[in-house]
């Protein structure tokens, strides 16, 4: 899939505290049967290596899975050091989050937020909108 004239390319990540990938790894295949390209950032990686990644890799827009109760935690961090990076990349975060949490990351600055019940073809389609409509941004 293409944005302009070049791959939508998304970076997927779990942060340090996570354990679960299963989600995260169902929705990059499904990125990747799109036609995007996919930077999946395996466990153990702190907020800042995941922008720095996102940064270094040109991404298109980030990932977040969250199974461990630190949805508002990774939102906060996430949107301030993609500020103070001067990046502007939508971010969307998946996982076990409480449908009550997802208004206070959208206050953060996340995207879109999928909870239980959610399915990879639609973070996927999420995610296909909010790229091909922000056309060339990159810094």
């Amino acid at each position: 899939m293409e944005n302009g004239n070049k791959r939508i390319r998304v970076l997927l990540a779990r942060h340090i505290m996570e354990g679960h990938d299963l989600g995260i790894r169902m929705i990059a295949m499904k990125c990747r049967d799109v036609g995007m390209e996919v930077i999946f950032v395996s466990r153990f990686y702190e907020l800042g290596e995941v922008v720095k990644a996102a940064q270094q890799e040109a991404a298109d827009a980030i990932g977040l899975t969250s199974s461990s109760g630190a949805h508002l935690f990774q939102g906060k961090e996430i949107m301030r050091l993609l500020k103070e990076n001067d990046m502007d990349l939508p971010v969307i975060i998946g996982g076990l989050v409480p449908a009550e949490d997802a208004a206070k990351l959208k206050e953060m600055g996340i995207k879109g937020v999928f909870g239980p019940g959610s399915t990879p073809d639609e973070a996927v389609k999420f995610i296909l909108g909010i790229t091909l409509s922000s056309g060339d941004r990159k810094e």
